[in-house]
This record gives C-alpha cells, sequence and structure tokens, in this order.
C-alpha cells in the first residue's frame, strides 16, 4: 500500500470494513446447512447427496406421523371400543404392552363416553441412546357423553420410535416405548 493509501485509512473505514466482514460471514454460515441434532436415521443413499437430504426428511415425516396414528388408535374411543383401535395400536406397535389403566381425569372415565383426539403438528424426532428416535405429541382430547357436558382433557406423549423396515408397517417405524404426560 503506499503513503498515500493509508493516508485515507481510517479507523472508521477499517470498523465498516469489519462489520462487512462480519456480515458476510453471518450470511455464509446461515446458508450452509446445518447438522445440530440431527438425527441418525438409516440411509441407503451416499452422504451428502440431494436424494440423502430428501430420504432424511421423508424418514422423519413418517416417524411424526406414526406418532401421531399411534397416539389417535389408543387415545379415540367411544362404548364399543374402551380401549381405542386396538388392532392399529398392535400394528404400530408389536410386543408393546400399552397399559390402558392410567388414570384418567373425571370426564374420561364416565360411562358411554366417547374421546376424540385433536393433534397439534408433532415436534421433530429427537435422537435417543439405543437407535432410537421420540416425538413429542401434544393436543386436545374431547371427552363427551350423554351424562355429561363435553370436556377437554391435555394430550401430551413421548413416543420412541425405531426404524425397521421389515417389521415395522408400511412407515418402517415401530412404537417401542409411550411415556404418558411428557
Amino acid at each position: 500500500m503506499s503513503p498515500a493509501g493509508l493516508r485515507h485509512l481510517t479507523w472508521s473505514r477499517v470498523g465498516v470494513a469489519v462489520c462487512v466482514g462480519l456480515i458476510a460471514f453471518g450470511a455464509l454460515v446461515a446458508l450452509l446447512p446445518h447438522h445440530r441434532n440431527a438425527v441418525p436415521l438409516p440411509m441407503s443413499l451416499p452422504r451428502g447427496t440431494a436424494g440423502d437430504r430428501l430420504s432424511n426428511l421423508r424418514l422423519e415425516e413418517l416417524a411424526q406421523q406414526t406418532a401421531e396414528q399411534f397416539v389417535i388408535a389408543c387415545d379415540t374411543t367411544d362404548p364399543a371400543h374402551p380401549a381405542g383401535d386396538l388392532a392399529t395400536e398392535t400394528a404400530l406397535a408389536p410386543g408393546l404392552d400399552v397399559s390402558h389403566d392410567v388414570v384418567w381425569p373425571a370426564a374420561r372415565n364416565t360411562e358411554d363416553r366417547r374421546t376424540t383426539v385433536t393433534l397439534d403438528p408433532p415436534g421433530p424426532p429427537v435422537a435417543e441412546p439405543g437407535n432410537t428416535v421420540a416425538v413429542i405429541v401434544t393436543g386436545i382430547m374431547t371427552v363427551t357423553s350423554d351424562s355429561a357436558p363435553p370436556a377437554a382433557v391435555p394430550v401430551a406423549e413421548r413416543i420412541a420410535l425405531v426404524h425397521s423396515p421389515n417389521d415395522g408397517g408400511a412407515s418402517g417405524w415401530r412404537v417401542v416405548d409411550v411415556e404418558v404426560g411428557a
């Protein structure tokens, strides 16, 4: 740099250059893919390809859908099916003994009651030890009966799943644990 160029270099210009550099660095970091809290999902494609990312997203969606279907099967009841849809429950969680002896609010135990579950969008699958992922499912269970006004009961369940394409049903996910009130 020539002596004439150094005369035009001021602290304010240095500060502006540093700020522009930091902004450019922040924009670059924001545009790059993040792998923080990434779920280790089974992959059949090489890492880093567009197909890999799409496959991961599809597997995450299927895990969320399986968790939602399981909660709906367990918590939607009527007098003919007081324990819920046991066929769907068994298909999604083969070998899992789901207790239906949970202590429910009084409205849920009313005779001739019916329950309908309305779920919020599930959270993203979170990696857990043992090669499983957990999906938190929340929402409202509406309890109706012939003898009481409708009541709303909050739903909060942590559904643990394992990916097993051979015996996980259509989605490839199998429910291995349920925690009510998570």
